[in-house]
């Protein structure tokens, strides 16, 4: 972890005042980002609150349960928990693009209200952390454009967005202080690639490592912007360092997202650098999955395996990107930071390194779904 006052994630001038005495709820502490934001937190009085996963690093931990009333603490625990938190992280959400919709709208919708509720009980700022792909359901008027419209893929990332945008509804009519956070695709730390657990990103890697997606549906010009989880955590702490009380914030590489192209010419370059025998993938128009190639699939492939192609299609018309997302990582936020796109692409290699010593690793047991995400 690196001190706030060591430069590498501090803002600019001026940061670092709010820190004192301020307590800071980060919920989803045992996830991706909120693991790293617990990392990133120095000098605040930090609380952890999980559902089921302990999380690595934290002293002070709360166990909350978002689908109950007062977040499943009994009445005099939940009036203390009030009387101390300053600021609420809600980085609680269950990511796992086949999870039961019901379960997600439980999680990212009621629980993130739930959340909004203790904030305002609390009287403290409230940091959502969201998605920078609301900004596709937005804009293609409630569709991410996916490029299975025939096929019924069980991996959904059109209905994990919709409650993200949903929770963003909640928190701007809830009338607190608050500010909405959105990332890209999260990878692993810039510097050791290192990450609580996979993500799309990751996952259309290791396909392309081992040839089980021959092909990615992307149109011309299409870009991965993917971001360090590090990156992520420093523009939450710069959030709190400025005091910042409302605003949306994009934590994204920007301009320097990732051409399809090279995103995968990447993860081709480490897998061969690394020894593997990685095949070749096509780049192929979305128009011709359902027409021409998903039927020729269907013929030789067998259902598992027709479903797990189906899955990972769905998660690039998630993570495939038509166009640039803005980032506010250089400005408002003033990260200092290495911020070019040899930087970003020095990130990805970092990754794809670590997900090889992950995929060559015994295999660890999972969670069928996480909230601490």
């Amino acid at each position: 972890m690196t001190a706030a006052g060591a430069g590498r994630g501090a803002p600019g001038p001026g940061g670092g005042s709010a820190v004192a005495g301020k307590t800071v709820l980060v919920t989803g502490a045992s996830g991706v980002v909120g693991t790293a934001v617990l990392r990133e937190l120095e000098g605040y009085d930090v609380v952890a609150a999980v559902h089921r996963r302990l999380p690595a690093g934290s002293a002070r931990v709360v166990q909350i349960d978002l689908t109950s009333p007062r977040l499943g603490l009994d009445a005099a625990a939940y009036r203390r928990l009030c009387a101390e938190v300053d600021v609420v992280v809600h980085s609680a959400a269950i990511v796992n693009f086949t999870a039961d919709q019901a379960e997600v709208d439980r999680v990212n919708i009621e629980g993130l209200g739930r959340a909004v509720e203790f904030a305002a009980d609390a009287d403290a700022l409230f940091v959502q952390v969201s998605t920078a792909f609301v900004i596709r359901h937005v804009s293609q008027g409630g569709s991410l454009g996916g490029t299975l419209s025939e096929s019924k893929s069980s991996a959904r990332p059109d209905e994990y967005v919709t409650s993200k945008l949903a929770g963003e509804n909640i928190v701007r009519a809830s009338g607190l202080d608050a500010v909405i956070v959105r990332p890209s695709v999260v990878v692993g730390d810039s510097r050791t690639g290192e990450i609580r657990e996979a993500q799309g990103a990751h996952s259309l890697a290791e396909a392309t490592l081992k040839g089980t997606v021959p092909f990615i549906p992307a149109v011309e010009g299409a870009h991965v912007d993917v971001v360090p989880c590090d990156y992520v955590a420093m523009g939450v702490r710069a959030v709190l360092d400025a005091g910042l009380r409302d605003g949306d914030y994009w934590l994204t590489a920007g301009e320097h997202a990732l051409p399809i192209h090279r995103f995968v010419e990447l993860v081709q370059q480490v897998g061969r650098d690394q020894g593997l025998t990685v095949p070749e993938t096509r780049i192929v128009d979305p128009a011709m999955v359902d027409r021409l190639v998903r039927p020729a699939f269907a013929e030789v492939l067998s259902a598992e395996d027709l479903a797990k192609l189906d899955g990972l299609l769905a998660v690039c018309s998630c993570v495939v990107i038509p166009e640039k997302l803005p980032s506010s990582l250089a400005a408002p936020l003033g990260l200092r930071v290495p911020l070019d796109a040899e930087d970003f692409e020095e990130a990805w290699r970092v990754s794809v390194r670590r997900l090889i010593q992950e995929m060559n690793a015994p295999a660890r047991s999972k969670p069928a779904f996480a909230w601490d995400a």
